[in-house]
């Protein structure tokens, strides 16, 4: 009882040490509230609110909403994750198996004990999120799906499978609704990789960005 108790008084203290050593380390890590953050590697101008975070990587300047989960996922450049996002979540087995409770293929003794000596079922597969995807509010995330750069996911859908570059999906489960530009656009700005150009670049081109046209028409590229 006192040590549940001892590990409960120390959580704040723990968060509060492990965001410091974050932000020593990532000098333009912005974070806001009580982030769990766990074995994680950040970019540039990245920005966390209330986040759980564990076994990830966020792409410079993305950042993760209010209350979202992230669980073993790769999150490209400029990617925007709103609030009460789930990603990565656990996976049960649904066929073969004959229980789908983790007692009988997890180690992880997740209600105190198991019944086997090694891990029987991948429950955590890699996420895969691209660059300049929009993640709206009160998305659900399969685990070991691959999005997308460009991709728009509606808030409230449950996305199941993979989604492809500059896509827009929404429902439950998610299906798409249009593309959010031309082929020969898409082609383009899979070509450009606009988001490895440094700071500089950015700046300079910001305004051609207002219009996928001016921008693929820029005769000024680096």
């Amino acid at each position: 009882m006192i040590r549940p108790l001892l590990r409960s008084f120390l959580a704040p203290f723990k968060i509060a040490y492990t965001n410091y050593k974050l932000k020593k380390k990532y000098k333009t890590l912005k974070l806001s509230g009580k982030n769990s953050i766990n074995d994680c590697k950040f970019g540039e101008y990245n920005y966390l609110e209330n986040a759980n975070l564990s076994n990830s990587e966020l792409g410079s300047f993305s950042y993760i909403g209010k209350d979202s989960y992230v669980k073993n996922t790769k999150i490209g450049k400029f990617t925007c994750i709103g609030p009460n996002v789930k990603i990565g979540l656990g996976e049960h087995p649904t066929n073969t198996f004959v229980s789908v409770h983790p007692v009988f293929y997890s180690k992880a003794k997740q209600v105190g004990l198991s019944f086997v000596d090694k891990n029987c079922f991948e429950e955590y597969k890699e996420t895969s999120i691209g660059h300049d995807v929009w993640v709206g509010a009160n998305v659900i995330i399969r685990g070991g799906v691959k999005i997308g750069h460009g991709a728009i996911i509606a808030s409230g859908a449950i996305v199941t499978k993979d989604i492809l570059p500059y896509e827009i999906v929404g429902g439950i489960p998610a299906k798409v609704i249009k593309s959010r530009f031309e082929k020969d656009e898409i082609d383009a700005l899979l070509k450009s990789a606009w988001w490895n150009n440094d700071i500089e670049w950015l700046n300079k081109k910001a305004q051609v960005f207002r219009n996928i046209k001016n921008f693929i028409n820029d005769k000024e590229k680096l």
